[in-house]
């Protein structure tokens, strides 16, 4: 049987780790850390009883990725639940835009922007799917649905900035921004609309859910099906180098690039070595907030909304993004 090991079990790393699993092979996952999980852990960072998300806490491609939907995760314990607003982007005057997983609600909400709205993301939640097949699979690859992925890249490729113009209101410049800003990256370069016409899109196709119990509740789904297929994972286990690793026909690294660099040495040319280590994240501040009563805003949607992102209309954002100045609160009320 062929063997395989993954370094690092984030969720990129776990996934890779059930695929190689699923076609065969055997599979060790080693993790640095104590807990598996990276980005979606799950901890009490408040007070005890109280459970909030590393990262992100919000996974509409739970149910939008063909891969995910193809594991049955409900079967291993994740219940999705769907909040009655997906997103809220407040605005400075008390005003906000509202994200729900009605196409027609929504638009209704933004006012004079409401066609304009309804007629970009209708034709690309319906067609979500036929995207999926293409945009969650390889670059290279012949695409299955060439016209509907052409239709899509024409706006796609756009500066986020400029696709935003299409909008009158701060209330749908700000929703749209806010979905968008979720690249990480100024949104004035080219290809930064791709994120939030995807974001909204899937919206408005399967709503963005949570998993109840934290995004940890994903990683134990991840882990049980591994286990499911012979695939074992370790903790407590940093890998340095390539070096320190028994044989193997696949290895793989969930890790970061200047981490890669290290542990790959010499085996990278220098020129992409020199690249792994000169890589610098973006900066986003993400603050837990544990709230006793709704938020007072004017809107009462978004009281209720699962995600409030603390931004502006998406011309400041494009220049909060240029200065590594992202930041999101993800607030829960006590109950």
């Amino acid at each position: 049987m062929s063997t395989a090991i993954v370094v690092g079990s984030g969720p990129n790393g776990i996934a890779a780790a059930v695929t190689l699993a699923r076609a065969g092979l055997s599979v060790t996952v080693l993790e640095a850390a104590d807990e598996i999980g990276g980005g979606t852990r799950t901890s009490e960072l408040t007070v005890p009883g109280v459970l909030h998300d590393h990262c992100s806490a919000v996974h509409p491609m739970g149910i939008g990725s063909p891969f995910l939907r193809s594991l049955d995760l409900e079967r291993y314990g994740v219940r999705w639940r769907w909040p009655e607003v997906d997103l809220a982007q407040p605005l400075d005057d008390g005003d906000a835009g509202v994200l729900v997983r009605s196409l027609d609600d929504t638009a209704a909400g933004l006012g004079p922007d409401g066609d304009s709205w309804r007629s970009l993301f209708g034709p690309l939640a319906d067609g979500f799917d036929d995207l999926a097949e293409d945009l969650l699979r390889p670059v290279a690859h012949l695409p299955k649905h060439p016209m509907r992925l052409a239709r899509f890249g024409s706006r796609a490729l756009l500066p986020a900035t400029l696709l935003a113009r299409r909008w009158r209101t701060d209330r749908a410049r700000a929703l749209y921004g806010g979905a968008a800003a979720h690249i990480y990256h100024p949104l004035t370069q080219p290809a930064m609309a791709s994120l939030g016409l995807m974001m909204i899109a899937i919206a408005h196709r399967y709503g963005w859910p949570v998993p109840e119990g934290g995004s940890a509740i994903i990683t134990r789904a991840f882990a049980a099906i591994l286990a499911e297929h012979g695939g074992t994972i370790e903790t407590g286990v940093r890998v340095r180098s390539l070096d320190e690793l028994p044989p193997a026909d696949v290895v793989m690294l969930d890790v970061e690039p200047g981490a890669a660099a290290d542990i790959l040495g010499d085996r990278l040319p220098a020129r992409i070595r020199r690249a792994y280590r000169r890589f610098r994240h973006r900066s986003q501040r993400r603050v837990p907030v544990l709230r006793g009563h709704p938020a007072r805003r004017r809107g009462a949607r978004h009281g209720r909304a699962q995600r409030r992102d603390v931004r502006a209309p998406v011309a400041l954002i494009a220049v909060s993004d240029a200065q590594d100045a992202v930041f999101c609160v993800r607030a829960l009320r006590r109950v």
